[in-house]
């Protein structure tokens, strides 16, 4: 599954990207900046992702607001947070995981 991961801690992004890796994932990590190519580049992550997270505690409020509206439009599921740190991000992709093969 792509993942999306919207807001974060950029020091983090290489630690995040490793336990996709290990959960069979791959993640996009875009740290929320909205000036320059933000916008084009938020807009390019949420159209190929399955999974759009966004953490709200380190994220503007228009990338959390703009990424919540292309998941919606797009019809991606996607996940509010309020951090995202290795530990939070690998427990919600353990629990999404599980939630899957329950189903």
């Amino acid at each position: 599954m792509r993942i999306s991961l919207i807001g974060g801690v950029e020091r983090n992004e290489q630690a995040l990207e490793a336990i996709a890796s290990s959960l069979g994932h791959k993640l996009d990590f875009h740290g929320g900046h909205m000036k320059g190519r933000g916008v084009d580049d938020l807009h390019r992550q949420i159209d190929r992702a399955d999974l759009v997270v966004v953490a709200t505690n380190v994220n503007s409020h228009g990338a959390a607001q703009l990424a919540r509206k292309l998941a919606r439009k797009r019809d991606v599921p996607f996940v509010m947070t309020t951090s995202c740190n290795p530990t939070r991000f690998r427990e919600l992709l353990t629990s999404l995981d599980g939630q899957r093969k329950a189903a």
